[in-house]
């Protein structure tokens, strides 16, 4: 959910992709990205949270930080 960040990339290469770009049959893969604090305060909500985009949602990240691989 906005304002994370969900980023798409070639699964061979590494590189980006836009979404103008997304074809059918990609080989991607998908990550989320935690927004920065500047962002999660009230007045960065106010900017790009859900509501800012027409939506009557809280924000609430979907995003989990794990401390890598055990």
């Amino acid at each position: 959910m906005t304002p994370d960040l969900i980023c798409v990339l070639d699964s061979v290469s590494g590189d980006a992709i836009g979404t103008e770009t997304l074809r059918y049959g990609q080989r991607v893969s998908v990550i989320a990205l935690p927004a920065p604090p500047v962002l999660l305060t009230p007045k960065g909500l106010e900017h790009v949270g859900p509501r800012a985009f027409g939506y009557d949602l809280e924000f609430q990240s979907g995003v989990r930080v794990t401390s890598g691989a055990s």
